[in-house]
């Protein structure tokens, strides 16, 4: 949890997440956040990929229950086209952007309005 409310979730380089790892991620999410919703900074590592199983939990209705808002800051194309390929197809319940830099991603969450 960062000192203005955002949760920062940092993924190691070369990293392929799986759904055990995303609903990990949703309970600690839930614990740093107190249950409560909250918005959330996701910075990708060098060649971090997730499993479709993943992208699929990760814009549920259970995987989005404590998010007000998320951002995903990737650093390569590949990332970029599957993100974006996230948003479009999978359409997370809350509202989800990508972003190449962490402060334009930071920027964007503090200028929603909830």
């Amino acid at each position: 949890m960062r000192d203005d409310g955002i949760v920062q979730v940092n993924f190691n380089d070369k990293l392929e997440i799986d759904i055990n790892e995303a609903r990990d991620i949703l309970n600690a999410q839930k614990e740093l956040s107190k249950g409560k919703k909250v918005l959330v900074l996701n910075v990708a590592g060098k060649q971090t990929t997730a499993t479709s199983a993943a992208r699929d939990f990760a814009a549920s209705d259970e995987a989005t229950k404590y998010t007000l808002a998320e951002a995903y800051v990737v650093n390569n194309l590949a990332q970029k086209l599957v993100g974006n390929f996230y948003v479009n197809f999978h359409k997370p319940k809350a509202p989800t952007k990508i972003f190449t830099n962490e402060t334009d991603a930071v920027n964007w969450l503090k200028s929603l309005s909830f």
